[in-house]
């Protein structure tokens, strides 16, 4: 699964990532995935990866929690 990323700087400090996708959805490579995405926010502008979300606690991931599939973040100018 490929999940494309831009890093925004806004001030001086403050980096932020949003998730870029072009006029397609994104290609989840499992429904599960898919549906967890869609109910919980999952997207850290942070650290620019989908978390799983347990008690407020963010831990990134970079393979797919239900299916293993890895997931490449493609950085996006």
């Amino acid at each position: 699964m490929q999940v494309y990323v831009r890093k925004e700087i806004q001030a001086f400090e403050y980096v932020s990532f949003t998730e870029f996708k072009n006029e397609d959805e994104l290609d989840f490579c499992c429904e599960k995935l898919k549906k967890y995405v869609s109910v919980v926010k999952s997207w850290s502008s942070k650290i620019g990866k989908f978390c799983i979300v347990e008690k407020d606690i963010l831990t990134p991931i970079d393979y797919c929690p239900f299916c293993g599939a890895k997931i490449e973040y493609i950085s996006v100018e």
